[in-house]
């Protein structure tokens, strides 16, 4: 058993978000579900704000995140995530050549409408779609420029979005999770997405459904760039992510061996490392 401190958090969502796999092409699609950095930087954004610190610093506090975090996963609520794609008209704000757009003069330059990748989350109860979200921190605290920036459980109920600035969520509560188990070696049943590491073995699943998706691994961020981690398939890592259906949680079965442990406070399993 480890020291550690986590968060779960439910965040309720207005219609979706919008949330694309970087450097494909304008059309790029969404992910079923905002990926791990998708969440961090909605972090990083809040602290940020509360530190007065712009947004070149913000990055790095992203990078700083993944040196603390332990675990971080997801569970629908009460919702089923539909990717799409449609038509948006987009202003192309830039500057070419010493050239300002927009610009009265070139309109047909500073306008664009490509399909553009969502993700509706689609509620099975007549309730707004909620997500509950579960991380983990070896410690609660980061340093930026030499300033203690501390992480607590206002900055969680802080968040307003989860991806673009169409992708308004509130949060409903925040739980601070100070006493947490740690278990390796183990096999266990969890509910919430996990990273598939080498250590980890898929045994059964027992309610359906799961699905994969490849994100940017949110535990080393050190050469943090999006466009080439996709495009290269450099520091990415598989997820598998639970698809709720109707009357049913997905589950899965599975057997940890280290450094991958599980995270437990109450009935609450998250999958992740033991890197304290």
């Amino acid at each position: 058993m480890t020291e550690v401190e986590g968060y779960i958090f439910d965040v309720e969502f207005t219609w979706g978000f919008q949330s694309k796999v970087a450097g494909l092409s304008k059309t790029a699609p969404s992910f079923y579900y905002p990926p791990p950095t998708t969440l961090l930087g909605a972090i990083a954004e809040v602290l940020a704000k509360e530190n007065r610190l712009g947004e070149k610093k913000g990055k790095d506090i992203i990078v700083k995140l993944s040196e603390i975090i332990s675990a971080v996963g997801l569970k629908p609520i009460n919702c089923v995530p539909i990717k799409y794609e449609d038509l948006s008209k987009i202003i192309a704000v830039k500057n070419t050549s010493g050239i300002p757009y927009p610009d009265p003069k070139q309109l047909k330059s500073s306008f664009d409408a490509p399909a553009t990748g969502k993700t509706l989350l689609a509620s099975l109860d007549d309730r707004p779609p909620a997500i509950r979200f579960f991380l983990v921190f070896k410690k609660t605290e980061i340093l930026v420029d030499e300033n203690k920036i501390l992480i607590t459980p206002n900055v969680f109920w802080r968040i307003h979005r989860l991806g673009s600035k169409e992708s308004i969520v509130s949060v409903l509560n925040v739980e601070e999770c100070l006493k947490i188990d740690t278990l390796t070696d183990i096999r266990i049943e969890t509910q919430y997405s996990f990273p598939l590491l080498p250590q980890i073995q898929l045994l059964k699943i027992l309610e359906h459904s799961w699905g994969e998706e490849v994100y940017i691994n949110p535990f080393n961020l050190s050469e943090y760039n999006p466009i080439n981690n996709y495009i290269f398939s450099k520091n990415v890592i598989p997820y598998i992510i639970p698809l709720k259906k109707a009357g049913s949680q997905p589950a899965y079965n599975i057997y940890l061996n280290k450094p991958a442990v599980s995270y437990v406070y109450n009935k609450e399993r998250v999958v992740g490392y033991d890197n304290c």
